[in-house]
């Protein structure tokens, strides 16, 4: 079923609201075509796992990595969007897989990139990437009450069309009271939030107020010494007078 079109061309009457008083004259909008992304429905999960193993491209200074890792590189696979409305309940269902390349900081702040190795056979839905990536997989029923036929036909006309796209983002956090680093091997525990949108290149027809004027940004052009003289003096211990003074330099 195609979407519902206008004609976009042409000017709108508006009336101007000036604080409490109304232009007795109204202004004429132009009508322009713009190509969006529009998110037709986004939704979050989570899932939490005891005893996930990582291997570790360098030991960590300090031995221990910080709770929060950072996920890079999230691909989705395996996609699926289906229409299971039924008795006038009307429902989509979204399944696929998302994996992301896993770093870890150290306590000395350096990046150290995390391999998946072992994940206990448990109830989860997390899983090993071919390269050691932490894998999220989905199978959502989402459900539509307060849908119009209408915006639930354009849902299902995107699917029909293959123009839709999911996009998936990953945060994690390790259990930090109960991390066992040894060498190049993280035993720990994890909890995982994946959050997916589902999303469609749409065109749309806007009324334009105007266009905004596009300010040209000139870099700022200083010397690192010219940056230094800004430096707050350090703290020099002991300190070499009862008194600091600050000190100036006549050369």
């Amino acid at each position: 079923m195609p979407l519902k079109t206008v004609e976009c061309k042409g000017k709108i009457p508006v009336q101007i609201i000036n604080g409490t008083d109304l232009t007795s004259c109204p202004e004429f909008l132009t009508l322009e075509c713009l190509k969006v992304k529009k998110v037709f429905d986004e939704f979050a999960l989570r899932d939490c796992v005891e005893g996930i193993k990582f291997e570790l491209c360098q030991p960590p200074r300090g031995g221990s990595i910080q709770p929060t890792l950072i996920l890079r590189h999230c691909k989705i696979s395996d996609v699926e969007i289906k229409d299971v409305s039924t008795n006038g309940m009307k429902m989509l269902k979204f399944s696929g897989k998302c994996c992301c390349e896993v770093f870890g900081k150290d306590e000395r702040g350096n990046i150290i990139r995390m391999r998946v190795i072992d994940i206990p056979d448990c109830h989860t839905n997390l899983s090993i990437g071919e390269d050691g990536e932490l894998c999220f997989r989905f199978s959502v029923r989402r459900e539509y009450p307060d849908a119009t036929t209408e915006n639930f036909n354009n849902l299902i006309h995107f699917l029909d069309e293959g123009r839709f796209e999911l996009q998936c983002f990953v945060e994690a956090v390790i259990d930090e009271m109960n991390s066992d680093t040894e060498c190049e091997l993280l035993v720990t525990n994890i909890g995982v939030f994946l959050a997916v949108k589902f999303d469609a290149e749409v065109q749309v027809c806007v009324p334009v107020l105007g266009y905004c004027e596009i300010e040209e940004v000139l870099p700022i052009e200083d010397s690192f010494c010219e940056r230094f003289e800004f430096e707050n003096l350090p703290s020099f211990n002991p300190a070499q007078l009862d008194k600091a003074i600050t000190p100036y330099n006549s050369i």
